[in-house]
C-alpha cells in the first residue's frame, strides 16, 4: 500500500504517483480530508507504465481526479471547480 502527500484540487488535476511498493495492479482511493458536503472526488483515467522512465522508483501511475458536485434532488453528479483536499492511495490487488 502506498500514500501519497496531501492535495488541494480546485476542478481537476492530472498526477503522477509511484513508489510505495505498488506494483503494476493498483487500486486507487482517494481519502477525503476537506470539502464541502457535497462535493466528492472522482477518480478516472488510470494509466500505468510498467517503466522507470518517468521515475526511477518502479512502476509510474498517471490519474486524474476531478472534484465531483452531488445534487440530491436529481441524484446526479456535475464537475465543480469547488476545492477539494486529501491524497491518493493505492492497495495492490
Amino acid at each position: 500500500m502506498a500514500t501519497w502527500p496531501t492535495i488541494t484540487v480546485n476542478g481537476s488535476a492530472r498526477w503522477l504517483v509511484w513508489g510505495g511498493s505498488i506494483t503494476n495492479h493498483e487500486v486507487f482511493a482517494f481519502t477525503m480530508q476537506g470539502a464541502a458536503s457535497d462535493v466528492g472526488a472522482y477518480i478516472s483515467d488510470v494509466t500505468v507504465f510498467n517503466s522507470t522512465d518517468y521515475h526511477q522508483n518502479g512502476t509510474n501511475y498517471f490519474l486524474n481526479v476531478q472534484a465531483m458536485a452531488f445534487d440530491p434532488e436529481a441524484f446526479t453528479l456535475t464537475p465543480t471547480n469547488r476545492p477539494l483536499v486529501g491524497n491518493f492511495e493505492s492497495n495492490g490487488v
